[in-house]
């Protein structure tokens, strides 16, 4: 099967969530990504970049163009896009256009059809709900789009991946973390409902805190923690990327928060269940989909108030044995979400398009 991709991702998102499993779905696959740069090398996956130096929203034109180029001279047999604009529409126009199978993909939870309006709400639930399938990264986008009247049999399950190798990383026992944060530091991560919850518990419990990630709201989390006098329990680390420093950190964590409003389903939580870390995070996106209340980890509704994320934090930083088992829970994500198990569930969407177009 030949498959055209288009999207805009930074290469490791590309290559963990998309390109290895689509390639472990078939053997005989070959990838066609059309974006704006090269990428890394893959004897079944080539880069097409389109030549034009147009700027602003007419560069999305080229693409248009060279995506048809594409589908004739390769013989492509179906069209991916990621995220809904402006890849997904292209996708979406050059399926029309030659009349392939397009396959629309949701990575960012279901805020990425209402998050721009009403009417662009509708727009995009009549351009992607009439495609050939639709992935979503959990059970409640499903649901939203069930409930706006998009067809089941068209929807399919697809969880976001982390690194492939956190799936190699070992158990850590000795922590020396209670809690850690990593998160980019903006109003909608919503890390200030962290200091507000540690003015809580400082003096009950010996609490040592590890905040990374950088953003507008930096220096107001570090002050509110100031004048709220918890500053010395946190060991405040900066933005981190490399992946031995962020496994590094997350093994030597007990407990991994987020505080966010708004989600999709976060890279950044799975890493942190594959390094043993128990979640306490916050209802949105598709969180829930991997999180089981008091089996490995917990999940509040209350994104305004600490009270019920101070609970949470307080059953598992009172109860050792209770936080063991938990982070042994959370560790097993690793055999339920992987490459493989993402590679078959593309196989069977594969499957699915060409029963219904009469193919074998």
């Amino acid at each position: 099967m030949n498959i055209l991709l288009i999207c805009k991702l930074a290469q490791h998102t590309l290559t963990e969530n998309v390109l290895l499993p689509l390639l472990s779905s078939g053997s005989d696959h070959k990838i066609y990504v059309l974006r704006e740069k090269e990428g890394d090398h893959h004897d079944r996956v080539e880069y097409i970049v389109p030549k034009s130096k147009a700027k602003g929203q007419l560069k999305h034109l080229s693409k248009i163009t060279t995506g048809l180029k594409v589908i004739r001279q390769k013989n492509i047999d179906v069209i991916i896009g990621v995220l809904n604009m402006p890849h997904g529409l292209i996708g979406r126009t050059l399926g029309f256009l030659t009349r392939k199978p397009y396959i629309h993909m949701t990575i960012a939870g279901h805020r990425e059809f209402w998050m721009h309006g009403k009417f662009i709400e509708k727009v995009n639930l009549k351009l992607f709900g009439s495609a050939a399938a639709i992935t979503v990264t959990g059970s409640q986008t499903k649901q939203y789009l069930l409930s706006h009247k998009i067809k089941e049999s068209k929807i399919n399950i697809l969880p976001n991946l982390p690194n492939k190798n956190f799936a190699e990383v070992p158990l850590q026992t000795e922590r020396k973390y209670d809690i850690v944060s990593f998160s980019r530091i903006d109003k909608n991560k919503n890390v200030i409902l962290l200091i507000k919850a540690l003015a809580r518990l400082q003096g009950k419990y010996l609490i040592e805190v590890v905040i990374a990630g950088d953003g507008e709201q930096t220096q107001t989390v570090l002050q509110a923690a100031k004048d709220l006098g918890v500053n010395k329990l946190i060991d405040y680390v900066g933005y981190v990327s490399g992946f031995d420093k962020k496994v590094e950190i997350l093994s030597n964590s007990k407990i991994f928060i987020s505080c966010s409003k708004g989600e999709g389903f976060p890279v950044s939580l799975l890493e942190a269940m594959n390094c043993g870390c128990v979640p306490v995070v916050s209802n949105v996106g598709d969180i829930i989909d991997v999180i089981h209340n008091e089996e490995n980890g917990y999940v509040f509704e209350n994104t305004d108030d600490e009270q019920e994320f101070t609970n949470y934090l307080e059953k598992l930083l009172q109860n050792e044995e209770l936080l063991r088992k938990m982070s042994n829970n959370a560790y097993s994500i690793r055999k339920e979400i992987s490459i493989e198990s993402n590679g078959k569930i593309w196989n069977k969407i594969f499957n699915d398009i060409n029963q219904r177009r009469g193919r074998k």
